[in-house]
């Protein structure tokens, strides 16, 4: 069993549950809601009520309850009223008590109000833009600092292990270059945006700026930065053996000169078909 835990004192053995700061925030609102659900129940139990004069018998029964349908006609004797309960509302304190306690809970756990409860209509695009970049950095470091060390980690090894032992796999000298073998990058999924072109092109900024590598920005993206280029010089190697290319015109991805020379060799095309079809203008200078 690996228990995975982020410690947060020298010596921690056992980890402290993420609900712990919220649990009573979370136990409120649960007696909260219980308590506005059980008024509503009981609201809904009274129709009306019927008030008569008083008996002149003080022990004589009192008639059974009458049950309203829709479109029934009921007879009342003389002196009877009929009056609807006014049965206690939650007004407008129930959403502002909910919406200020889910704040704190979302507080407490670390996440941002919108992922926590899905209300997207109390946030827009630039605060909840803000509050994500926080939140998406402290889940990255806990992916690289917590999960990656005591959980990825220590089963790679186990299972390298138990293949190299087993037999599966066959690797010279695992025994004394054991690191090398465990040695690996570990890629989480990459966190998508509301407006991927924007990101996109900052990203190509950045690269060409010097301020960023395209392994760093693949790595970001959760892919291998060597897979991807193997992948991309065989696509290279097939449009070209095909006559293709999907490249758009002065692209990074063009290599230099790749554009200057398609357009070259694009006019001299232009400049055989006329020749053959003879179309060509006589020179002023030779009609002289």
């Amino acid at each position: 069993m690996i228990h995975v835990l982020d410690p947060v004192e020298a010596g921690q053995l056992r980890g402290v549950s993420r609900f712990a700061a919220a649990i009573v925030k979370l136990f409120t609102l649960d007696l909260y809601d219980d308590a506005e659900l059980e008024r509503k129940k009981i609201a809904a139990m009274f129709a009306m009520f019927i008030t008569s004069p008083a008996p002149e018998t003080p022990l004589e029964p009192t008639e059974e309850d009458l049950e309203v349908e829709p479109g029934q006609v009921v007879r009342l004797d003389p002196g009877e009223d009929v009056s609807t309960p006014a049965t206690p509302d939650s007004g407008g304190t129930y959403e502002p008590f909910q919406y200020r306690t889910l704040l704190q809970i979302a507080a407490a756990l670390g996440i941002p109000y919108g992922y926590l409860t899905g209300d997207t209509a109390k946030g827009n695009f630039s605060n909840t833009r803000i509050s994500l970049i926080e939140f998406r950095r402290r889940i990255s470091a806990w992916q690289h600092g917590v999960l990656v060390y005591q959980l990825c980690r220590a089963v790679w090894a186990r299972w390298m292990d138990t293949a190299v032992l087993s037999g599966v796999l066959d690797l010279p000298g695992y025994d004394s270059q054991r690191r090398q073998y465990l040695a690996c990058a570990w890629l989480p999924t990459k966190w998508d945006w509301i407006d991927p072109m924007k990101d996109a092109s900052a990203e190509i900024v950045q690269i060409e700026a010097g301020l960023k590598s395209r392994t760093q920005a693949l790595s970001e993206r959760g892919y291998d930065a060597e897979q991807v280029d193997r992948e991309i010089a065989a696509e290279r190697k097939r449009e070209l053996a095909l006559g293709l290319d999907f490249r758009r015109p002065g692209s990074p991805a063009q290599g230099p000169g790749e554009g200057g020379a398609k357009d070259a060799d694009q006019e001299s095309n232009k400049d055989d078909e006329a020749d053959d079809t003879g179309d060509e203008k006589p020179d002023a200078k030779e009609g002289a």
